[in-house]
């Protein structure tokens, strides 16, 4: 619960920071901007975080190793002498932050961008 409270703060926090990093200064069309980017960042965040939760680079890893392996004449000859047959690799698992949070909080903040811009659009300034 503390990190999903981290993560929004902080991106709340940078949301507010960015605008004053252009040129004009700070203005609300600006913040609007930051949350979106911010938002689209976060989105960013959460589909590698599922990409590598989901073992999706382990076939990659695994196709690569078997390549060499059999391009190999040296690791060939040292399997057959040994009689070991081809060896399966594990995939990498490591635990990662859920993805979930980075979703929901970047879908958040796009959302909320993309319906203020558009009553800022359609109902004037």
């Amino acid at each position: 619960m503390k990190k999903n409270i981290s993560i929004i703060g902080t991106s709340l926090l940078l949301s507010v920071i960015i605008p004053f990093f252009y040129d004009q200064g700070w203005s609300f069309l600006y913040w609007m901007d930051s949350v979106f980017l911010i938002g689209l960042f976060l989105l960013m965040i959460g589909g590698v975080l599922l990409l590598i939760e989901g073992q999706f680079f382990t076939a990659f890893i695994r196709s690569t190793k078997h390549f060499f392996k059999t391009i190999s004449k040296k690791e060939q000859i040292i399997q057959e002498i040994e009689g070991k047959k081809e060896e399966r690799t594990r995939g990498y698992r490591k635990s990662f932050p859920s993805a979930k949070i980075y979703w929901f909080v970047g879908l958040s903040f796009c959302l909320i961008s993309l319906l203020f811009s558009t009553y800022i659009v359609y109902l004037g300034r």
